[in-house]
């Protein structure tokens, strides 16, 4: 492939440059100053391919340790999930270059490596970790932003104080946390690689685990205070 390249790049500029009736000494020296050029950007683009492949292999395996300790799977591909007993395969969010499916804590825990292009056009790698909460729980939507707030101490309206203490708990890195459908989802950016993803896992089972015992949920009244000693 790369030699095709570089004589496809080398061919065109010269047939035209010869329609055109420049000097043959000038076509054979942009002939070998396009090959070279063409061969260099096909090596590049192999290394990159290599290097893509490398990571989806590297998420394949930290997660497919997982998913085995965890009592789930881990594909590449949905349809190779098992559909019977699992919720999360459903979900719109649950899609990727590298899917985990498995059960922590009494929750059904999903994890997805995911390419998402950014508004400059670039591709970027992000991690998404889902959990399947109990039914009924209201719909939550936090920025980044919004969660930096929460770990600086400032309050958030509507939500529990053992919530609020958990939502101080995720990553600092954590681009966005949204409760939909029954369905909590934590995007972090960048591919689980050589550390398996227990821990941020554990956060945002922590978030779940709060948000199931918080009273009325996190739309709801906050936790009643203790009277103070007069």
């Amino acid at each position: 492939m790369a030699n095709l390249v570089s004589f496809l790049c080398a061919l065109v500029p010269a047939v035209v440059l010869s329609v055109l009736g420049v000097p043959l000494p000038i076509v054979v020296l942009v002939m070998v100053v396009c090959g070279v050029a063409g061969l260099v950007i096909a090596n590049s683009m192999r290394a990159d391919e290599r290097r893509e492949t490398d990571r989806v292999q590297m998420a394949a395996v930290t997660l497919a340790d997982w998913a085995h300790r965890n009592g789930g799977h881990c594909e590449t591909d949905l349809a190779e999930i098992p559909a019977d007993g699992w919720r999360l395969p459903a979900t719109p969010w649950f899609h990727g270059d590298v899917l985990a499916i498995g059960r922590r804590n009494g929750f059904e825990v999903g994890v997805t490596c995911f390419l998402e292009a950014t508004t400059e056009g670039a591709t970027g790698r992000h991690t998404g970790y889902l959990v399947h909460l109990p039914g009924g729980s209201p719909e939550l939507r936090l920025t980044r932003a919004a969660l930096r707030r929460i770990r600086r101490g400032a309050g958030q309206d509507g939500l529990a104080a053992t919530v609020h203490e958990r939502l101080a708990e995720v990553p600092a890195d954590t681009e966005s946390l949204d409760v939909v459908d029954g369905v909590l989802y934590l995007v972090r950016p960048r591919w689980p690689e050589f550390t398996a993803p227990d821990e941020q896992v554990d956060a945002a089972v922590g978030v779940a685990a709060a948000l199931a015992a918080a009273p009325g949920g996190p739309g709801g009244p906050p936790e009643p205070r203790e009277s103070e000693p007069d």
